[in-house]
């Protein structure tokens, strides 16, 4: 809060009487002193408490005609604000987000509205700041920044090159027009490998999506005939599964078949939870489809004891259900049929898988997220010691809560992204 030039006068007057008071030793400029310094200590409150009201009233509205941006993209903004102003004088200023560039126009409000353009060259996501507002009356002025709705719109800005745009999965094979989420894809190459990024690459390969998942720069990799493909895990859903559920994931297969251009060398992996159900060419799509057809038909065979440590599930099992006590023995009485087993049958087939995809630099696993999980997390795990770029598909996952908790898991065993396929 800077006093103006009648309160700097004031003050002047309010020494010039303290001095007096102090040299003539009088009783009425001390009095005269006090008395102005109540009047500016009083103005000083009712400045605050109007300064505070219009804050609080302050609203602020911001349409702009892209949120998904590019580099060297303009952006039109016009904002709006309505405040409650009772005693003062105000102007109103937007703030435009950090690193922009205001290109057209004036971000000071003329009669509760701007309209402007400006440019962003800051890659990933940008917030405005929110609105500058400068108050005065008589005896003071102030500036504050009001962040109120600052964080909108949220505006993402992408490298030139990158296209913010989505397939749809089973579109090429012809199965349904439903839409399905994609990663963004790179106009112009492959997009079937990532590697840590390193310096001399262009900042138009840099995957942002993957970036800011492992919270360090990696690049899709272009492909020559030499190069490696990537793999596909593919994970069956058993009996129980709806048949819609058994439809999208079908669809979400295929859809990744195409959008990834597996060719027709690549190795797609069939299992259903523990079990191990063979391995395919990405080109011998009559075989793939006759296996999908299976989705939903495979009875869940009891395969607890695929860890060494079984007592992490029953624990689990435990804190969730009292009334497992049926599987709870079926537990046990495995742990005590393979004691000292080491490995197990589904430990020694995740590692012959992992190794013959060791040479993959990208797998993509495809699942329901049926049951505990726990086969998928050793897959990832296991494919993580050949420093492989893993994404999950999860098709069909239900609540909000059990999403966060499929994600949580999978990012947890070192997946690089996780998606949700409605």
């Amino acid at each position: 809060m800077r006093p103006t030039l009648l309160t700097g006068i004031l003050m002047f007057c309010i020494l010039v009487c303290f001095g007096y008071a102090w040299l003539m030793n009088a009783a009425g400029a001390v009095g005269a002193g006090l008395g102005i310094l109540m009047v500016l200590a009083v103005r000083a409150n009712v400045f605050h408490t109007g300064m505070r009201n219009l804050a609080s009233s302050l609203t602020v509205t911001r349409t702009v005609d892209k949120e998904i941006l590019h580099q060297n993209s303009i952006i039109n903004v016009t904002s709006s604000i309505t405040a409650v102003v009772k005693q003062l004088t105000a102007s109103f200023e937007d703030v435009i987000p950090t690193g922009a560039v205001l290109v057209s126009g004036s971000t000071g409000f003329i009669d509760g509205e701007t309209t402007y353009s400006l440019n962003i060259p800051v890659i990933g996501e940008s917030f405005f700041k929110g609105v500058r507002v400068t108050c005065s009356d008589l005896f003071f002025t102030r500036t504050i920044l009001v962040a109120k709705n600052a964080e909108l719109p949220k505006l993402t800005m992408y490298p030139t090159g990158i296209a913010a745009t989505y397939q749809l999965a089973g579109q090429k094979a012809e199965w349904s027009g439903k839409e399905r989420d994609r990663p963004a894809y790179i106009a112009g190459m492959d997009t079937r490998m990532f590697r840590p990024y390193i310096e001399g690459d262009s900042i138009r390969d840099i995957d942002w999506k993957l970036t800011g998942k492992r919270r360090e720069l990696y690049v899709r990799m272009r492909m020559d005939t030499s190069g490696g493909r990537p793999a596909m895990i593919v994970d069956l859903p058993p009996s129980g599964v709806s048949k819609e559920i058994c439809m999208d994931f079908s669809e979400t297969v295929i859809g990744s078949l195409n959008s990834n251009d597996f060719g027709d060398d690549s190795q797609i992996v069939f299992i259903s939870g523990a079990m191990y159900l063979g391995t395919v060419r990405s080109g011998s799509i009559e075989e793939i489809l006759a296996r999908l057809k299976r989705a939903g038909t495979i009875y869940p065979t009891d395969n607890l004891f695929r860890l060494s440590h079984p007592e992490s599930i029953m624990n689990l099992l435990s804190r969730h259900d009292k009334n497992q006590t049926a599987l709870s023995a079926r537990i046990r009485e495995l742990m005590q049929q393979n004691t000292g087993r080491y490995p197990s049958v589904f430990e020694n087939t995740v590692h012959n898988i992992a190794k013959m995809l060791e040479d993959e630099t990208q797998i993509i696993y495809i699942t329901t997220a049926t049951g505990d999980v726990s086969h998928m997390t050793y897959y990832l795990t296991e494919m993580r010691k050949y420093g492989c770029v893993e994404t999950v598909l999860v098709v069909g996952v239900g609540t909000a809560s059990r999403k966060k908790e499929v994600s949580d898991i999978f990012t947890r065993a070192g997946a690089g992204s996780v998606e949700m396929i409605a």
